[in-house]
């Protein structure tokens, strides 16, 4: 991200994974929903179906609608039983709290349907923390398909050039770079696929470094603001 960039003034979140630690029992739940209907899917498996709301994923994963609906059933009630021990990562609400301090808009791209998605912010107590939300179930279209960024970007008024966008999947990779907007990928060890290597973005070893990078590029050249409620 070079520095003769405009400056930044929003910053667009990935949910899962990004600010929340729900990637391991997503990826547990998905396997294990699919399993009695083919071969267990490995962890880098799960991760490529990623992109889209849970029915999306299952599909993907099924190589079609046969045994949709069961597995589908089966995953959300999974979640409804474990998605509340998930926790923010270590300095997610210290970077919500600074970004809305210093006036730099906060949006929120899920994959995740709005029914789980709100019900993820209120236990988190971070239904005041995004403006907007978009859903994976919210457009006719989902990762990686940047039409959810761009809405966002378009609802501010601001170019992609003038927002960031931080996630950890290649679908989160592949829809910032469809869109234009810079992208902080979290790459957790992983390979980049070659295909999406040349997105513009920069690349952290774990969320607390996306943050890290986040953090100097937005908030350097701002005066710290006391934290709002978020």
């Amino acid at each position: 991200m070079s520095r003769t960039a405009p400056r930044v003034e929003g910053v667009v979140f990935d949910l899962d994974g990004t600010l929340v630690d729900t990637m391991p029992f997503v990826i547990e739940g998905l396997a294990t929903v699919v399993a009695p209907y083919r071969r267990r899917p490995t962890p880098e498996e799960v991760m490529n179906s990623l992109g889209g709301p849970s029915e999306a994923c299952i599909r993907r994963l099924l190589g079609g609608t046969r045994h949709l609906a069961l597995a589908l059933a089966a995953y959300l009630e999974f979640l409804r039983q474990n998605d509340h021990v998930a926790q923010p990562f270590r300095g997610a609400r210290t970077l919500l709290k600074q970004l809305r301090a210093a006036s730099v808009r906060v949006g929120l791209w899920t994959g995740r349907e709005r029914n789980s998605t709100v019900e993820r912010l209120r236990m988190l107590a971070w239904e005041r923390c995004f403006d907007p939300v978009v859903c994976g179930d919210d457009l006719s279209s989902y990762k990686p398909d940047p039409e959810g960024l761009l809405k966002i970007v378009r609802s501010w008024r601001l170019t992609p050039a003038q927002v960031i966008f931080v996630g950890d999947s290649h679908q989160d990779l592949a829809g910032g770079g469809a869109a234009g907007v810079p992208t902080v990928f979290i790459d957790n060890g992983r390979t980049i696929a070659s295909e999406l290597a040349r997105q513009p973005m920069a690349v952290a070893p774990n969320p607390p470094g996306a943050y890290a990078l986040v953090r100097k590029q937005v908030l350097q050249q701002r005066v710290g603001l006391r934290p709002p409620r978020c």
